[in-house]
C-alpha cells in the first residue's frame, strides 16, 4: 500500500522564504562590495608605491656608471657620432627616451612604467621593446629603442610625472643626492599644479587614486621613500623664498614655481624637445 506521508519531509522553499534569503544575500553584498572596492584601491595604491620605488632604484643603479647622475639621454647620445664624446644633445632629453634608456639597461621593465591604477586610454605599456635597436656604429647611433612614447594627448608608455630634465633642478637633483625633501617622480598631476576649476576638475589624474574629485597620488623622493599625498605640496618638501620677499613658498611639485628660480621639484611628462632645449610638456 502506498505511503501518503512519505514526501512530507521534502517540501521545497516557499516564495516568502526565497525572498527572505535573496534579501539577506542582497544586504550582505551591499555591505561587502564597498569594502572590497576599498581593498582593491588600497592594493593598487600599494603596488603603485612599490613601482615608484623600483623605478627610482633603477635610476640609482644606472647612475653608478655616470658619476651619480641619473640616466640622461642627451649625455648618453651626445652631439655627433662618437660614443661619449661631444656636447650634451638637449633634443634627446624627453621622458620617453630617458625611460627607454632604463629599459635597454635592464633597470626595470616596461610594465613597471604603467600604474596599476591607470585610467587613461592613451597610456599603454610598451609591449614590443626592441633590444636590438642598440647600435653605436650606425650613421645615426642609437642607445635605446626610439619608438617609446610620452605624449598623453596621443600615446604614452609612461604613467608617471618625472623631474623636468632641464635647468637648475636637473643640475641639482637629477642625481643620487639622497635628498628626502625633493620629489623626483610621482603619479602625474593636474596641469601646472593648478586649482582653477577648468584645469583641476577636468583632469584625468583625479581618477587615478582620488576620491570625490580630489587629486591623490604617490610621490617618490630622492632618498627612495614614497608618501601618499592629497595635495600638490607634500609635507616635508623643500621651501623657497623669492628675492625681496620674507614669505617662504612651499614647493608645488607640478608647477614651475617662480620663487624657486628653476631649482624646485617640477614633475612633468615631456614628449619632445627642440635642438635648443625647449620642451613640449603634456598633461591630461
Amino acid at each position: 500500500m502506498k505511503n501518503l506521508n512519505s514526501h512530507r519531509g521534502t517540501r521545497g522553499f516557499t516564495l516568502i522564504e526565497l525572498l527572505v534569503v535573496m534579501g539577506i544575500i542582497a544586504l550582505l553584498l551591499a555591505i561587502l562590495l564597498p569594502a572590497l572596492g576599498r581593498a582593491r584601491a588600497t592594493t593598487k595604491r600599494v603596488k603603485d608605491s612599490t613601482q615608484l620605488q623600483q623605478i627610482h632604484k633603477g635610476f640609482i643603479t644606472l647612475s653608478i656608471d655616470y658619476n651619480g647622475i641619473y640616466p640622461t639621454p642627451g649625455l648618453i647620445n651626445r652631439v655627433g657620432t662618437n660614443p661619449g664624446v661631444g656636447a650634451e644633445d638637449l633634443s634627446k632629453n624627453n621622458h620617453a627616451n630617458m625611460y627607454s634608456v632604463c629599459i635597454m639597461n635592464s633597470a626595470f621593465d616596461a610594465q613597471s612604467l604603467v600604474s596599476p591604477a591607470e585610467v587613461s586610454t592613451n597610456v599603454l605599456a610598451y609591449s614590443n621593446y626592441n633590444f636590438d635597436s642598440y647600435n653605436v656604429t650606425a650613421a645615426a647611433d642609437l642607445y635605446w629603442d626610439p619608438n617609446m612614447k610620452s605624449d598623453l594627448t596621443t600615446l604614452s608608455n609612461i604613467s608617471y610625472g618625472t623631474l623636468h630634465l632641464a635647468g637648475s633642478r636637473k643640475v641639482k637633483e637629477w642625481k643620487d643626492t639622497k635628498n628626502s625633501k625633493f620629489a623626483v617622480i610621482a603619479n602625474r598631476g593636474v596641469k601646472n599644479g593648478s586649482l582653477a576649476p577648468t584645469d583641476y576638475n577636468a583632469s584625468k589624474t583625479l581618477q587615478i587614486h582620488g576620491a570625490a574629485k580630489q587629486w591623490e597620488g604617490n610621490v617618490g623622493f630622492n632618498d627612495n621613500h614614497v608618501t601618499f599625498e592629497n595635495k600638490f605640496q607634500p609635507d616635508g618638501i623643500s621651501t623657497f623664498t623669492a628675492t625681496g620677499s620674507t614669505v617662504p613658498v612651499v614647493d608645488n611639485i607640478f608647477a614651475d614655481d617662480a620663487a624657486a628660480n628653476g631649482a624646485d621639484s617640477w614633475l612633468t611628462m615631456i614628449s619632445t624637445v627642440t635642438a635648443a632645449g625647449a620642451p613640449t610638456i603634456t598633461w591630461d
